[in-house]
This record gives structure tokens, C-alpha cells and sequence, in this order.
């Protein structure tokens, strides 16, 4: 990429300014010029820029803050590097952040194809061509966002400051940190913008191609649900019968709390519970560390609950919350299979979380994407959001949308409406 000019982008910046830009990266004793008044500086860790990182974003945004930030830093996804990003002016001082995650994206591995040897020939041999185009795909692969989360975790500016604006504050930061990366022998075949909604689209002229996979399903708590009763009779009839029949099948299930310790204790039943769900999902870009549920506990304290499932003292299923804003985040879970359709495991801790939404308060709860029609049984409703991707090869950029469609794996799914 070419580096422009910050301030001919933007006037009303660039006016009230007339100092020199300058990119300063951590453990580099010269200034690096971008042009005009807009600095960037980059560091690997969140410890190292947190008094300033925190004047910029909200206080009680969790996956903006530095525990959950750290907690990853100590238990990264698999091959994942970081950069953070601060953008500044003379005159206004921080005015953004951005939030980089680089690692080496294999789509032959992250896509699950169809394995089922009894499936007809033809979706056997689509299988089969779908995944040698995606070998064909191994490359370090830079996101402006947070794999491990779904929503826009990648930018945060102001709120004076134009969308567009945003998106070439981000751009111009990646025209020097791309050089810099491939010194460092990060070569970067590809760019990803993660997770926007509708009012916050990336401009068209950058060149990205725009595409979404599933939806986010987010469950939106009435103000008027005090108590579970409440979220219960909202329902109609029959949705109120299916509740009571999961209920009732889990009957025998202790549910626990889990502290910092006890996690820590039960690491190996937590990660063998997480990797046979992650195993199933259609789609999946990362592996969780071991010792990674720990760590988030363990920085992120009472905002985070690991919540236990045990039959007969025997650990068979963990699902994970964290609260942010007024919203609680059903982070990343897991379950025994052999015991999922004999206690509906899964619709329990959809049941749970949207309990333990209310018991907060909160004013909705994010249940991410996957298993979407589930999900919309227990009153969850799809948002769509876009991601946008650039390769560095213009041979295969001008096929990007195709090969994205043709590789995005779809899911059918009806919605589901429990309410009266």
C-alpha cells in the first residue's frame, strides 16, 4: 500500500494542526513520517500504552480494557500476534486506538467440509474441490478486530470524527505497519475489517470486498422480565412446555460457579469439553489454548463467570459470560455429547444465560453466531455484519468475491419466535 496524506483526507484536522506527523514504534529510536498532522504509534503490548489507551476508549467496554487484552497476550489463539494501535494530534491529544490480531489463516483448516461418507457423490466431490481451492490459501493474514469475539473490536475513535475518517485513519496506519511486519518476516497476503453494522460500513473506495457469514444472535431482555417467571410467561404455550421438558431432563445437573482455582483444577475437562464443540462448527479460525479460560477468569475477575456443569461429580459441560456495557457476552462453551440429548445441555445454557441476563440487568444478551435457529428458540433475533477482506495478489483479489461465495459455508435455518 501507498501511504496519502492524513490531512488532505481530513480538513478539519489537518487545520487544527500545523506540526509535522510521525509514526514512533516501540523499540524504534527514530520517528517514521506519514505527512502532515496525524501520528500513529504501534506497541506489542497493552501494559505498555494502557494510561493513554484508556482515555480513548469507554471504561466499562470489558473487551476494550486491558484484563481482557492481557488475558489474551497470556493465552494467545493459535498463532496470533498483536499491535495496538494510538492515533494522535498536537492539538487534541489521543483521539483512537486500533487493535490488530496477525496470524497464519489456513482455510483448509478453519472450514469443516462435509465428511459424511453418506452423503450423495456430488457434495462429495464439491467437498472434495472446495477443499483443494482452500489449501491453496495458507498466508499471514492481518484483522482489524478480535477473532475471538464477535462485533467491531478492531477501532474505536471519538465520536466527532466521520466514519470514513475512521476507516483511513486504520488504512494509513497499515501503510507503515505492513512494511514494518515484513521485516520482521510477517509477510501479509491479506487484510480483514471484522464485524460492522450497517451505520458503520467501510467506504467502497478502499477496494476491500464486502461479505458477511452467519449473523450474530443477540437475545433483547424486556425491561419488564424482573424475574425468570417473567421471561417464561412471556412465551406462548408451546415454547413454555419445550422449557419446562429441558428443565425437567437436566434435573440431575449441578451447576456451579467456578473460581479462578477451580478452572485452573479442571483445565483438562474444560478443554476437552471446548474442542469438541469447536470441532463441530462449520467455520473456525482459531484454537483456544489450554490454559486460556483460566487466564481471562483470572484477569477479568467478577466480571466473568465460568459456569460448571456436573453429573455425579463428573464435569460434562462449561459455558462462559462476561459482562460488558450493559450487555452480558456468551463467550466460548463446551458439553459432553454423550450426555447433550439426554439433559439438552446446550438449550440449558441458552436457558441460563438469558436467567443470568435478567438476574443482571442487563439489556440484552450477545449469544454470537452458530446453531442460529436454537437459538432464536429461546427468543434470539439475527443481526448481520459485514467483513471486509483485500489480498495483496492482484491475480487472485480480482476473484475474491467468487471464491468467498463459493467457500463461505451456508447454513439453513428457520427463525423461531417463542414470544406471544
Amino acid at each position: 500500500m501507498t501511504s496519502i496524506s492524513l490531512g488532505s483526507c481530513f480538513p478539519s484536522i489537518a487545520e487544527s494542526t500545523a506540526v509535522k506527523s510521525k509514526v514512533i514504534l516501540q523499540d524504534q529510536s527514530f520517528p517514521l513520517p506519514i505527512d502532515d498532522t496525524v501520528s500513529v504509534q504501534f506497541y506489542t503490548s497493552i501494559d505498555s500504552i494502557i494510561d493513554r489507551w484508556k482515555t480513548v476508549v469507554p471504561s466499562d467496554d470489558t473487551f476494550f480494557g486491558r484484563d481482557f487484552l492481557r488475558a489474551l497476550e497470556l493465552a494467545p489463539p493459535s498463532d496470533s500476534r498483536f499491535r495496538y494501535a494510538l492515533f494522535s494530534t498536537e492539538e487534541q491529544g489521543d483521539i483512537g486506538i486500533g487493535y490488530y490480531q496477525i496470524k497464519t489463516i489456513r482455510l483448509d483448516e478453519s472450514i469443516r467440509f462435509d465428511k459424511d461418507i453418506s452423503g450423495s457423490k456430488t457434495s462429495r466431490i464439491l467437498a472434495s474441490v472446495k477443499r483443494s481451492v482452500a489449501s491453496r490459501f495458507r498466508a499471514y493474514t492481518l484483522v482489524v478486530g478480535n477473532l475471538t469475539l464477535t462485533g467491531n473490536y478492531g477501532m474505536f475513535f471519538n465520536s466527532d470524527i466521520a466514519v470514513d475518517k475512521k476507516f483511513s485513519f486504520i488504512e494509513q496506519s497499515l501503510d507503515v505497519l505492513l512494511p514494518i511486519l515484513k521485516k520482521e518476516g510477517i509477510k501479509v497476503r491479506g487484510v480483514m475489517y471484522k464485524d460492522f453494522h450497517d451505520d458503520h460500513r467501510m467506504p467502497i473506495q478502499h477496494g476491500y470486498t464486502q461479505f458477511s457469514v452467519q449473523p450474530t444472535m443477540s437475545v433483547n431482555i424486556d425491561p419488564l422480565w424482573k424475574t425468570t417467571e417473567d421471561y417464561v410467561s412471556a412465551m406462548k404455550s408451546k415454547y413454555r412446555v419445550r422449557m419446562r421438558g429441558a428443565r425437567k431432563k437436566a434435573i440431575d445437573i449441578q451447576k456451579r460457579i467456578l473460581s479462578a482455582s477451580e478452572v485452573n483444577s479442571y483445565e483438562a475437562d474444560i478443554s476437552k469439553l471446548y474442542r469438541y464443540v469447536s470441532d463441530q462448527a462449520a467455520f473456525n479460525l482459531f484454537i483456544l489454548k489450554d490454559n486460556y479460560f483460566y487466564h481471562l477468569k483470572n484477569q477479568l475477575g467478577d466480571k466473568m463467570n465460568v459456569t460448571g456443569y456436573f453429573l455425579d461429580g463428573k464435569m460434562v459441560g462449561f459455558y462462559t459470560s462476561i459482562q460488558t456495557h450493559d450487555a452480558l457476552d456468551a463467550h466460548f462453551l463446551g458439553y459432553d455429547h454423550n450426555y447433550n440429548g439426554s439433559h439438552q445441555l446446550y438449550l440449558n445454557m441458552l436457558y441460563d444465560l438469558v436467567e443470568e441476563g435478567i438476574s443482571l440487568g442487563v439489556s440484552h444478551v450477545d449469544m454470537s453466531r452458530t446453531a442460529l435457529e436454537i437459538k432464536s428458540s429461546v427468543g434470539a433475533t439475527p443481526t448481520d455484519l459485514h467483513l471486509y477482506l483485500k489480498l495483496s495478489s492482484k491475480a487472485v483479489a480480482k476473484y475474491t468475491p467468487k471464491l468467498l461465495d463459493f467457500l463461505t459455508p451456508k447454513e439453513e435455518w428457520k427463525a423461531r419466535n417463542p414470544f406471544k
